[in-house]
């Protein structure tokens, strides 16, 4: 059973050098729309370029499920992600 996780992306992103490697990376900027949680919730995600950074839209993820150190992980990844519609504005007032 494939799983998928709904994200809004902002375009908003800040960058930097990693401290071992001397790297530049991307620290982008991501709201993940999870199950039973009324609003999308913030997140950021790296990026090795900016051309990783997503531009802003609705994306559809996979969510990797496996198994870390003999507990359950959970692993999205933005970068990954494919372009949706956007969903419909709800009307002022519906539940």
């Amino acid at each position: 059973m494939a799983m998928t996780m709904k994200i809004e992306t902002t375009g908003n992103f800040r960058t930097g050098i990693a401290a071992k490697s001397q790297k530049p990376y991307w620290m982008a900027e991501a709201f993940a729309h999870l199950p039973g949680v009324p609003y999308p919730q913030k997140f950021s995600y790296y990026a090795a370029s900016q051309q990783e950074v997503l531009p802003v839209g609705h994306y559809e993820c996979d969510v990797i499920c496996s198994i870390k150190d003999d507990r359950i992980h959970f692993e999205v990844d933005p970068r990954q992600a494919r372009r949706i519609s956007a969903p419909a504005p709800k009307a002022v007032g519906a539940n």
